[in-house]
């Protein structure tokens, strides 16, 4: 098994022969956690028989009625094909999306996800004992769409319960009775590569179920626990950028009952397992205009859905789709006939082709962006229709200002080795517009190792592959938000960029590690991802989708680089300055970070929250000063030192 750098391509061959170790880099991700009242611990509560989650609740956090922890995350992007679309992911981050701070090289104990109390000593007055039949099941997988973890990583299982100690108390200086909880360790999985897992499977399925009997009596109390918790480990020290967020492992569909057999297992339920689809053939999200442009090129009617039917029994369903417009009465409604879903446990997960060759999104709407639900429904049409729960999954199809190819959950960071490599992603608009700025996620990683400078870069198309240089904005940073997962930030060109056809956006690297930019391995869109590190612009041999989003049309604030000492949008004063130059914006605020840079883009002074800057050491001469906002919004002027 390769080491823990996350190298997870070839090197491509030419640049190798060039450099020595020039190649495109991915890693996991790391990102902010938003800050949810779920977070925190509250007053104990406890489930009853049947306790079950399949994770589909709404939120980033497993239920807050059956489990504790605020650790584990739940969304649909790391999960490849699970059992009911979304499931719980363990990784190698804290509650505050960082890397944890007892993360090393040696597997260290992780992600944990608790449950609440669960009443195992009785049942609608029935005392529950081994004779019950009871039994606790769950579906994990490896890595799917994120990191897959190494051999000497580990998955495990515990089941707690409580019993009463007796201990003396020395403020009441008498013996109290503390009610505490034991552990056993009732399953373990060693890590592995998710190909390597999948390939143990059976046709079409992705997740492998457990299911362990209880027969214990110690657990036959009111407070049994179930606990999975994690051992991950990061590359080692000589890989810095490297030290993000691995060792992903999914849980879904936790079952836990009485009057269950191994041998003839079900839950009546039909599920969809898969993402929503785009509508559009090429882009997740792209500007109203350019859409109505030429809406018959754009459309995408023709789609797989993908669906698990849990139940012990094959039935007849039915699959139907509803488009609504948020602002107008327009809507679409298509139903499929009749047809036969298999069991999960014998055939796995079932593609159903769907073809709606008269949907197209409406294109005369008013205005510049509008936004549609999409929603799919799966319903059992047979005669146990009343016993078998249908599936519904929603999806907002937006178009707005910008066009992604993401569906914004990251589960890797791209980047390059070595320094002054370039990547670009191509665009195409069906009309001339103005291209304004461009939102990117980055990935963070163990002590911010990526906080590097680069240029963001914009070029026009040679034979389907980037060409000359059409504007760049220089010695920009990664920006976080530690209170919002998956934030996008927004870096605004100081001129006017116009495009037209094909163009592309991207970063060239100043320094040697890879930038971690975010990637969505989900969703392959590597035909339009391209990269340079010596040898000529090539195809990413990565599939996923290098998570930028060029922000088109007008922008009543974008201010015009004219070459005059103010810009309007940042005074200094005073400017020509000699000793400390103090900065005025319109909204007079204390700025994130104030960068000053020489002609040459050389970082010649540097400081944080604040709204002046000493710059008595500076010589004499011409300098930009540029300051970045709490919002990630930047501006820049130019500044004379004058001695």
């Amino acid at each position: 098994m390769m080491s823990k750098r996350i190298v997870l391509t070839i090197l491509v061959a030419v640049s190798f022969l060039m450099s020595g170790n020039a190649q495109e880099y991915l890693t996991g991700f790391n990102g902010g956690i938003p800050e949810q009242k779920s977070l925190k611990f509250r007053d104990e509560v406890t489930a009853t028989l049947p306790f079950f989650d399949d994770f589909t609740n709404e939120g980033v956090y497993p239920d807050a009625s059956r489990w504790h922890n605020g650790n584990v995350s739940v969304s649909s992007g790391f999960p490849k094909m699970p059992v009911n679309f979304r499931a719980a992911t363990l990784d190698v981050l804290d509650k505050y999306g960082k890397v944890y701070s007892r993360g090393s090289s040696n597997p260290f104990y992780a992600d944990s996800l608790l449950s609440v109390k669960i009443r195992l000593d009785s049942v609608d007055g029935h005392a529950l004992t081994p004779a019950d039949s009871l039994y606790f099941s769950f579906y994990y997988q490896p890595g799917g769409f994120g990191d897959s973890p190494e051999h000497n990583d580990s998955l495990v299982l515990q089941f707690g319960y409580g019993y009463d100690e007796v201990v003396f108390d020395t403020v009441l200086q008498n013996y109290v009775t503390l009610r505490k909880t034991a552990w056993k360790q009732m399953w373990a999985s060693d890590g592995m590569e998710f190909e390597t897992f999948i390939d143990s499977l059976g046709e079409n399925q992705y997740f492998k179920k457990v299911m362990i009997p209880i027969t214990d009596t110690c657990f036959f109390k009111e407070d049994f626990r179930v606990l999975f918790f994690n051992y991950g480990t990061l590359p080692t020290l000589m890989y810095p950028n490297d030290r993000s967020n691995v060792d992903q492992w999914n849980i879904d569909f936790v079952y836990l009952d009485m009057n269950r057999s191994k041998d003839n297992d079900n839950y009546p339920t039909v599920n969809f397992t898969h993402n929503s689809p785009s509508f559009l053939k090429r882009y997740r999200t792209m500007p109203y205009k350019h859409y109505r442009e030429n809406p018959i090129n754009e459309i995408n009617n023709i789609f797989d859905m993908y669906l698990t039917n849990m139940d012990v029994n094959a039935h007849e369903v039915r699959y139907s789709c509803d488009v609504e417009d948020n602002n107008s009465d327009w809507s679409y409604s298509y139903s499929s006939n009749p047809f036969i879903i298999n069991q999960y446990s014998n055939v796995g997960v079932m593609r159903d082709s769907v073809v709606m060759g008269n949907f197209i999104y409406p294109y005369n709407l008013p205005g510049d962006t509008t936004s549609f639900t999409i929603r799919h429904t799966i319903e059992v049409v047979d005669e146990h229709s009343g016993e078998v729960a249908g599936d519904v999954l929603e999806h907002q199809q937006v178009f707005g200002n910008y066009f992604s190819y993401d569906d914004g959950t990251p589960e890797k960071g791209y980047g390059l080795v070595p320094s002054d490599t370039y990547f670009a992603v191509q665009f195409k608009v069906t009309t001339l517009d103005t291209l304004r700025g461009v939102r990117m996620l980055f990935n963070r990683t163990f002590n911010d190792a990526n906080y590097n400078f680069f240029d963001i870069v914009v070029w026009r198309d040679n034979n389907g592959k980037p060409g000359s240089e059409i504007y760049s904005l220089k010695n920009q940073r990664p920006i976080w938000n530690d209170s919002v997962m998956y934030a996008f930030s927004e870096y605004s060109f100081d001129k006017v960029v116009k495009v037209n056809s094909v163009f592309y956006v991207g970063i060239r690297q100043h320094y040697s590690k890879s930038i971690n930019i975010g990637f969505d391995s989900s969703l392959d869109s590597r035909q339009y991802n391209f990269y340079d590190v010596g040898a000529g612009w090539k195809n990413s041999s990565f599939s996923g989708s290098i998570m930028l989003r060029p922000i088109m049309g007008k922008n009543p604030d974008l201010v015009v680089n004219t070459g005059d000492l103010d810009n309007g949008k940042i005074v200094l004063y005073p400017n020509p300055a000699n000793d400390v130059v103090r900065i005025s914006g319109n909204d007079q605020m204390v700025y994130r970070e104030i960068v000053i840079f020489d002609l040459a883009g050389r970082v010649v002074k540097q400081a944080f929250n604040c709204n002046e800057m000493d710059v008595n050491d500076l010589k004499s001469g011409v300098y930009m000063l540029q300051v970045v906002k709490d919002n990630g919004a930047h501006e820049a002027t130019k500044l004379l030192i004058s001695k």
